[in-house]
């Protein structure tokens, strides 16, 4: 058997995040966090918290008002509360977005609201905006009258405002009329335009694709729904024909078939042809992988779909006439409508070399999605073959295979029913391997983007989070650090400490790490970690929290300091804390102390605050004169080296 490709070491000298603090390494030695760029953190779609000003801001950045946008605001002004009816897929939520920015102004505070609360529990915070989406029936049926107005009043004294999102299926009391707003979606054709001026193109190719945008072909399919979704796939086919990569022809062919219609058609196709079978699941589950990853996938996946035959039936007695090779690749790829893309050079391998890849790709954008979903869903056997095939010791890792079949496999979970949805990857979550958990944690963070599906997730987080398996344990923990842990960062910080309750071997404190890391991407985080800093320091001497922490708070300290932040404040509980523990004393001081001298003179100033801060109550805390007296030691030798160094 071939030995496995080794995967990229995540537990060596880096872990790679957008922004943040990566803590790595193993708390019986050093424990580093590197404040560092990188890719692969989803962020979240809804939250149940403050959403940052850049995320509002992105959502918004192709937003087009839709025609019932002026009722909107006119409701949300003068009644503070707005029930917006929309279907998913719509844009109501974006139209939440903008109607909320235009309340509050570009840097109001805008909050997810917890599906399951109480909304007569609210107590707003002055000036915010709340928006609450994915309520269940019980919750849309206490949408009485009398209890809008009561709402209204408290919105109205804090100066805040609620914008609830109501799927038009679900029936609200007739009473509540004046508080609601049917959304009306923007026409398509407004959606393209704008989407276009948001892709990058030059001015010459802008125009090219505006002229095809009004042709009378494409205005023809433009009036075929009114979905905004519609309006970004054509905003796509004409990127392609701005890029030269297209023709009109050729676009117009992919958007009037949906992905449905594709998904059917390459079924069709291969529903008589087991090697066709394979290589189509392989297309869906990896789709823009190599073409030597979706081959090899392939191959693995042929004798589990069907056990009696391994490969295609060799030509017994070649002959001049006969075809030993049968078809080649690229052949094989249209059967299941399918097409190798341009070749690129790989630009995000873990590794010091880099190669050209072939990516390969359904026809249809959305395609691999319905093919996946219909095999997986519809057809007994094929979710099975596929994970056993993703356990298996034979299937190597590739650069970004765990990334590109987690989020496909979240994708199909989040249309799956029953009770045992999330139960099947199980299997791949107990596995030793990063890759494969790593795996679990995209699946599980893209079946969370749905609002309904991320409280399944989470109590499937916390029932692992207890188990004795450290692998387990460590699934739970690198799920956190996606897009689920920033859907509700105070959860994300209980399940990290449940997590460390139990034996916090490397796979573990890894997976810590990378939450903690994503969490701090986000400035309103920090004191939140912090405070979790502090409590776990305290916690008796042997426990995993209290280890973790004691290596890793001096290096956060430090990485805190290199950061664009001036106020020490959050710092401060952390940091007397750490000093007046004679276990982290001397690091946390040597800490503070080499960052003081750090030659970038916005890591001193930001020291030399902190250490101030802290020398305002430093008699009543000895770990704080310990840290003043060392500093003097220190400024008094080098003062003498200097003397030296001069005479």
């Amino acid at each position: 058997m071939e030995k496995p490709e080794a995967e990229p070491s995540w537990t060596g000298d880096h872990q790679r995040v957008e922004q943040g603090a990566a803590v790595h390494g193993s708390v019986q030695g050093d424990v580093n966090l590197t404040f560092a760029t990188a890719t692969r953190v989803v962020k979240p779609r809804f939250r149940e918290g403050p959403y940052p000003t850049e995320d509002i801001s992105e959502r918004l950045r192709a937003f087009v008002e839709p025609p019932s946008f002026a009722a909107g605001r006119d409701v949300l002004g003068r009644r503070r509360v707005l029930l917006l009816i929309g279907a998913t897929g719509s844009g109501a939520g974006t139209a939440a977005f903008a109607l909320l920015r235009d309340r509050l102004g570009a840097g109001g505070r805008v909050i997810g609201l917890d599906p399951s609360r109480e909304l007569a529990d609210l107590k707003p915070a002055k000036g915010s905006g709340y928006l609450l989406r994915g309520l269940n029936a019980e919750s849309a049926g206490a949408l009485t009258d009398v209890a809008l107005t009561a709402l209204r009043e408290r919105l109205h004294t804090a100066g805040a405002h609620l914008v609830v999102i109501i799927n038009p299926a679900q029936r609200l009391p007739s009473t509540t009329a004046r508080w609601q707003v049917l959304h009306r979606p923007p026409h398509p054709a407004e959606v393209a335009r704008a989407r276009l001026g948001t892709m990058g193109l030059t001015e010459e190719q802008l125009s090219l694709a505006l002229a095809n945008l009004g042709d009378v072909r494409v205005k023809a399919y433009l009036e075929i729904s009114r979905e905004p979704a519609v309006g970004t796939e054509v905003a796509e086919e004409l990127r392609h024909i701005a890029l030269g990569t297209k023709e009109l022809h050729e676009a117009l062919g992919d958007l009037t078939r949906t992905a449905a219609d594709h998904a059917t058609q390459t079924l069709r196709a291969v529903r008589e042809d087991g090697d066709a079978l394979a290589l189509a699941a392989s297309v869906a589950l990896l789709e823009h992988q190599d073409r030597t990853v979706i081959a090899r996938c392939a191959a693995g996946l042929r004798p589990l779909l069907d056990p009696h035959t391994t490969s295609r039936e060799p030509v017994a007695t070649p002959t001049p006439e006969g075809d030993v090779l049968g078809d080649d690749f690229t052949a094989r790829l249209r059967k299941v409508k399918a097409h190798p893309l341009p070749r690129i050079v790989d630009s995000d391998s873990h590794y010091w070399f880099r190669y050209w890849i072939e990516p390969i790709a359904f026809q249809r954008r959305h395609q691999a999605d319905a093919v996946l979903g219909r095999l997986w869903l519809d057809y007994d056997g094929i979710a099975d073959a596929v994970l056993t095939w993703l356990r298996r010791d034979s299937t190597r890792y590739f650069p970004g295979i765990d990334y590109t079949a987690g989020r496909a496999i979240g994708r199909v979970l989040r249309q799956a029913t029953g009770p045992d949805v999330l139960r099947q990857l199980r299997q791949l979550a107990e596995s030793p391997d990063r890759w494969r958990r790593r795996l679990v944690a995209y699946a599980l963070n893209e079946a969370a983007q749905d609002g309904l599906v991320a409280g399944a997730v989470r109590d499937q987080m916390w029932r692992w989070s207890g188990y004795q398996n450290e692998h387990l344990r460590a699934t739970v923990a690198e799920t956190c650090g996606g897009g689920f842990g920033l859907i509700r960062p105070d959860r994300t910080l209980g399940l990290l400490d449940r997590v460390l309750a139990g034996p916090a071997r490397a796979s573990v404190q890894t997976g810590v790490s990378l939450s903690l890391a994503v969490l701090l991407m986000e400035s309103a985080n920090a004191k939140p970690v912090f405070d979790t800093f502090t409590d776990w320091i305290a916690r008796p001497e042997g426990t995993g929290q209290r280890s973790y922490a004691l290596g890793a708070i001096p290096r956060l300290i430090t990485d805190f300091l290199q950061l664009d932040v001036d106020d020490p404040e959050p710092l401060l509980p952390l940091v007397r804390r750490a000093l007046n523990d004679t276990q982290a004393r001397k690091a946390v001081v040597d800490a503070l102390l080499r960052a003081e001298e750090s030659p970038n003179p916005r890591i001193r100033a930001r020291a030399t605050a902190l250490i101030t801060a802290l020398a305002a109550d430093a008699g009543e805390q000895r770990g704080v004169r310990t840290l003043l007296v060392a500093r003097l030691h220190r400024r008094v030798r080098s003062e003498k080296i200097a003397e030296g160094a001069v005479a």
